[in-house]
C-alpha cells in the first residue's frame, strides 16, 4: 500500500542529505591523505590516470550513495525512483568491480572503501566516518509553514547529480567574483544538486542546491556552504532566495551561456544582452536563481535531467522556468507570448529525450535549454529572437 510523506520532511531531508554530502566533497579536497590522491595524477610524474580517474568519480559515487541511501531509509516507497549520474559500480586500479554501497555501520562502509582504495584504510576510515555521522542542516523557519501539505511516495522520482562541475572541484581553484557577483570557474562552481518530480506530470516540484564551497573564512580556510531550495506543488510556491543584492542592478541584461556553444547562438542575443561564461550547468542555473543573471542559454545536448531538475523545481517556485532552445526558437517564430504556452513548453523528467539505446544519454535534453527567473525574463528571450 502507499504511503503518504509530509512535504515539510522531505524538503528537510533533502537539505540534510545535501549537506552531508557537501560535507563529503570538503574533506575530499581538505585532508591531505585524500588531495594527494586526488591530485596524484595532475602533478605526480608517476601518473595512475585511471586510478585518479576512478578516486575522481568516486567522489560523485559516494555522495549519490548516500543521498539514495539516507533518503530510501527515511522514504522506503521511493527507492526504486531515485536516479542518478553514476553507476555505483567502480573499478579500482587492481581492476577489481566492486558496488559501492552505504552499509549499515561505519566500520563496514570503511571495509568497502578500502577495497576501492587499494587498500589505503586512512582515507576509508575518514570518508566512513563523515558518511554515517548525522547531519542536521535546517537553518530556516520557513519550511513548518508547509504545514500539512503530503504526497504519495509513489508518486515522486528523485535526481541527482552529486557534483556538478566536477573538473572545478578537482581543479580547487577559488574564483575571483566578477562585478555582477558570480565566479567564471572555481571551487565555488561546484553543487550538489537533487531535485524531486511528479511522475504524473513530469515536472520538478521540489529541489536543493548545495553549493560546498560557497564562502571561506579568511582565518580558518574553513569553507562553508549556501544551499538554496524551492517547492512548486498544488498552488504552493515557496523558496529560500532572498532579494537580488542591491549592487546587482542590471541582471535583466546579463545572458549566461557555456563557453562551447556556437558563436550563432551567442551572436543571437549579443545585440541586447552582454553575454557571459561560466562553469558548470548547475551554478550557472544557481546564478539565474539567485538574480545574477537574466537567463542561461544553451542550444547543444550537453546537460542532462540530473543537471536540471532541481534548479528547475526552484525556478518554478520563483515564478521562472526550463523551456528547451528549440521552444524558445518556436515561441518567437510563431509570435506566441502567453503564459499558458510557457507551462507547456516545460522540461519534463519522467521520460527520456531519446529512445535509441544510447545509456546516459537518452537522458540529456536534446533540444537545448533556456532557463529564466520570471515570465517578463522570458518575454525578453522571446523578443531577443524575434528581432534577429
Amino acid at each position: 500500500m502507499w504511503q503518504m510523506m509530509k512535504v515539510k520532511d522531505l524538503i528537510r531531508d533533502l537539505l540534510n542529505v545535501g549537506e552531508k554530502g557537501a560535507n563529503v566533497a570538503r574533506i575530499i579536497r581538505s585532508e591531505h591523505t585524500l588531495l594527494e590522491l586526488l591530485v596524484q595524477e595532475k602533478i605526480g610524474e608517476q601518473k595512475n590516470e585511471r586510478f585518479v580517474q576512478d578516486f575522481k568519480t568516486l567522489a560523485d559515487v559516494l555522495v549519490q550513495q548516500i543521498v539514495y541511501h539516507d533518503l530510501s531509509q527515511k522514504f522506503p516507497g521511493i527507492k526504486d525512483s531515485i536516479y542518478g549520474e553514476e553507476s555505483n559500480k567502480f573499478t579500482n586500479a587492481l581492476g577489481e568491480s566492486i558496488n559501492v554501497e552505504i552499509l549499515s555501520s561505519p566500520a563496514e562502509t570503511a571495509d568497502l572503501l578500502c577495497k576501492v582504495l587499494n587498500g589505503n584504510e586512512q582515507a576509508a576510515n575518514l570518508l566512513a566516518k563523515v558518511v554515517h555521522e548525522d547531519v542536521s542542516y535546517y537553518p530556516e523557519d520557513k519550511i513548518d509553514k508547509m504545514k500539512n501539505l503530503e504526497i504519495k511516495e509513489e508518486d515522486i522520482g528523485i535526481w541527482i547529480d552529486p557534483i556538478d562541475s566536477t573538473a572545478q572541484y578537482i581543479g580547487g581553484e577559488v574564483g575571483i567574483p566578477n562585478n555582477q557577483g558570480f565566479v567564471r570557474h572555481g571551487l565555488q562552481c561546484a553543487c550538489v544538486l537533487i531535485g524531486v518530480y511528479s511522475k504524473l506530470t513530469g515536472l520538478p516540484i521540489g529541489g536543493i542546491i548545495n553549493q560546498p564551497f560557497a564562502s571561506q573564512n579568511p582565518q580558518t580556510g574553513r569553507w562553508l556552504s549556501s544551499c538554496q531550495w524551492g517547492l512548486n506543488l498544488e498552488g504552493c510556491r515557496m523558496f529560500s532566495v532572498t532579494d537580488t543584492p542591491e549592487h546587482i542592478t542590471n541582471s535583466h541584461q546579463i545572458l549566461l551561456t557555456s563557453a562551447s556553444d556556437t558563436v550563432e547562438t551567442k551572436d543571437k542575443f549579443s545585440q541586447v544582452y552582454t553575454i557571459h561564461h561560466a562553469a558548470g550547468a548547475g551554478y550557472k542555473l544557481l546564478c539565474v536563481i539567485q538574480g545574477l543573471a537574466d537567463a542561461y542559454v544553451l542550444s547543444k545536448n550537453s546537460t542532462f535531467k540530473w543537471d536540471m531538475c532541481a534548479p528547475h523545481a526552484i525556478l518554478l517556485s520563483l515564478g521562472g522556468g526550463v523551456i528547451s532552445y528549440k521552444s524558445l526558437c518556436e515561441l518567437a517564430q510563431n509570435n506566441l507570448s502567453s503564459n499558458k504556452k510557457f507551462v507547456e513548453c516545460q522540461i519534463i523528467y519522467s521520460r527520456e529525450d531519446n529512445s535509441e539505446n544510447l545509456g546516459s544519454k537518452n537522458w540529456c535534453n536534446s533540444d537545448g535549454i533556456v532557463a529564466y527567473r520570471s515570465i517578463e525574463a522570458l518575454q525578453r528571450l522571446v523578443s531577443a529572437v524575434k528581432t534577429c
